[in-house]
């Protein structure tokens, strides 16, 4: 967050070994503690998935995304301002 530049932040995640659940609520347990002030796209794939999404699109500002496409489109699209 150091870097003015950033616009969005995007995270792929694909679960094997680990429940997609369990990374949701790691990355909503650090946005919680960290000053994250720009928009934040999630694409998970793999155990509990479903779950995952659930959990993030409750979350202000954290956007879940079920394709690896759909996440790099709407991250553009908040990088550009386009979507709020």
């Amino acid at each position: 967050m150091a870097d003015p530049d950033v616009k969005a932040i995007l995270f792929n995640i694909f679960g094997g070994i680990t429940r997609c659940d369990d990374v949701a609520k790691g990355i909503l347990t650090a946005l919680e503690q960290l000053n994250v002030n720009v928009p934040v796209v999630v694409r998970l794939t793999g155990t509990n998935e479903d779950i995952a999404r659930r959990l993030l699109s409750q979350a202000k500002g954290v956007e879940a995304a079920e394709t690896m496409d759909a996440a790099v489109k709407a991250a553009l699209a908040h990088a550009a301002g386009r979507r709020g």
